[in-house]
């Protein structure tokens, strides 16, 4: 009996330490096209250069705290907008590669 009371504790104690040490928090933030890195754009526009004003763009950002400073890491980019009625969601890495994209059945269009 004593021994499950103190194998739960710890358990406890475990899980909430894990908690506290996760200070990292994703975030995501509407951007207007010239906020857009370079490198996304690039391969946006080089792929589906017929959806360019037809939507908007979101950063997807991890926010962290390190001693007395936030530091902002981008995540990902994510293009929402309509081609022919139909909804379609592009998301990129950072660096520009196209990660996923929905709405999009017959791949990229020029």
């Amino acid at each position: 009996m004593k021994r499950s009371i103190i194998i739960a504790l710890f358990a406890v104690i475990a899980c909430g330490g894990t908690a506290f040490a996760q200070n990292a928090f994703e975030k995501s933030k509407k951007l207007s096209k010239e906020e857009v890195p370079v490198a996304v754009l690039q391969a946006f526009e080089k792929e589906f250069s017929n959806l360019q004003d037809k939507g908007y763009w979101i950063l997807h950002y991890t926010e962290k705290k390190v001693e007395d400073k936030t530091v902002f890491t981008p995540e990902r980019y994510t293009f929402t907008g309509k081609d022919n009625g139909e909804k379609v969601i592009l998301t990129y890495s950072a660096n520009g590669t196209l990660e996923s994209s929905k709405g999009v059945p017959e791949g990229p269009k020029n």
